[in-house]
């Protein structure tokens, strides 16, 4: 007898939680969140933003992100109409959830991985009507057929096959790039603070304050905070206010009195001195130049 090979107790190590596909026209906009699961993006037309854990990230035809579970990430208000698929996942493989939980830069652009774009714009080829129609409403006895069942199995085939891409990618990046030199503890601390800060912007913060509400010395929260981001909570504060700030911009007639107030500057002064610093730009020429550059 010869036994070429055998391998026992083959599990699936990974849970599909959900499949999206979605078109969001200009001015859709998402609030922040987290997930305990990861989560998978990639731009089918159009560009956007992603904000994680208060890093932006623009997007577009062609690139995909990984989003890694306690991540805070939102989707600020789009500029144009754009399309996206999505799907959430959750991995059992020790070793493979490690290789995506060290993910340093989650953006692959479509340029360096063309596997993972053709990959994807086959499988919305492939199996983009059928999940079409299980998912209309009148479809509740189809989607309970034995053929259904079937094409699932086909299309988690398919996402499986996808994760074990982006998993061979992003080992393959682990490998080539210097370890992490910030412990997990500081980086957590960091995005917790970033999150609150993104979503109190708008309103009047101290950093004493937001020290106190996570239990930690201020020196301590802002030692921290410049080692992940390379700025100080009050910096990080300013610049998700200017970023706040060029989206009324563009897409409001307020004027700049009014964006300064909204956006807690002590003055439109201040608040010009702070967006031309960070812009290049005074606001009402960034304004000007924005919608010249639309029309």
């Amino acid at each position: 007898m010869e036994q070429l090979f055998m391998i026992s107790n083959l599990i699936g190590s990974i849970r599909l939680v959900d499949l999206q596909y979605t078109i969001g026209h200009k001015g859709y906009a998402y609030g922040s969140h987290r997930h305990t699961i990861f989560e998978f993006m990639y731009v089918i037309s159009g560009q956007f933003e992603q904000i994680v854990n208060g890093q932006p990230y623009v997007l577009g035809t062609g690139d995909c992100l990984i989003i890694k579970p306690g991540m805070f990430h939102h989707t600020p208000p789009i500029h144009e109409d754009a399309e996206w698929f999505v799907f959430h996942f959750e991995v059992e493989d020790k070793r493979i959830h490690e290789i995506l939980q060290l993910i340093q830069h989650p953006v692959i652009k479509k340029d360096k991985e063309k596997s993972i774009h053709n990959f994807v714009n086959t499988f919305i080829d492939e199996y983009g009507y059928f999940l079409h129609n299980l998912s209309a409403p009148e479809t509740e006895k189809t989607s309970e057929s034995k053929y259904a069942a079937v094409i699932m199995l086909k299309v988690q085939s398919s996402i499986l096959n996808l994760i074990s891409l982006l998993s061979d990618y992003f080992y393959h990046q682990s490998e080539s790039a210097a370890p992490p030199s910030i412990q997990p503890s500081l980086l957590n601390l960091a995005h917790e603070a970033a999150y609150w800060i993104e979503k109190r912007a708008i309103d009047p913060i101290r950093i004493g304050e937001l020290a106190s509400q996570l239990n930690v010395d201020r020196s301590h929260l802002t030692n921290c905070f410049k080692k992940v981001y390379g700025i100080s909570p009050r910096g990080y504060l300013t610049k998700v206010r200017i970023r706040m700030a060029k989206g009324l911009l563009t897409d409001t007639d307020w004027s700049i009195e009014k964006i300064s107030q909204e956006l807690q500057f002590s003055s439109p002064a201040h608040f010009i001195k702070f967006f031309l610093k960070d812009v290049g730009l005074t606001p009402l020429k960034f304004r000007n130049h924005t919608k010249t550059r639309t029309v």
